[in-house]
């Protein structure tokens, strides 16, 4: 099981989020970060509707470096934890500035670098 992502491309490229797609018919939608299959979950009584990565559909790209693919253990750890005291916690996504030391790029956002698509060179940028 990987990641819920909330945003994806559709077949003419196009970002689209997952409020958009439940509004249309069936498409086909790619990961924004590492272009994967995704497949699509509509809306349900407990849940929004959500995209996730498909094991037959994962290039080599994603499996190394999404995000959505690879997410850190102390984040699954920490939310696992967080369930048990409150049933509906949802994750923070750490937002910071960062510094790619693979191409040099400075960015803020998510821990992944959108220059040489990767996240592990990575780190946040300390400011004084």
């Amino acid at each position: 099981m990987y990641a819920k992502s909330f945003i994806s491309r559709n077949a003419h490229g196009h970002l689209v989020s997952a409020l958009t797609a439940q509004k249309s018919s069936n498409g086909e939608y790619t990961c924004h970060l590492c272009n994967s299959s995704l497949v699509f979950h509509r809306k349900t009584t407990h849940s929004k509707p959500w995209f996730e990565h498909i094991d037959a559909g994962l290039s080599e790209h994603g499996r190394e470096h999404c995000p959505y693919v690879n997410v850190a253990f102390e984040e699954v750890a920490t939310i696992g934890a967080l369930r048990t005291f409150v049933p509906k916690a949802r994750p923070l996504v750490q937002k910071a500035h960062w510094h790619c030391s693979n191409c040099g790029h400075a960015y803020y956002g998510e821990k992944y670098c959108l220059t040489c698509q990767r996240g592990a060179h990575s780190q946040i940028e300390v400011t004084d």
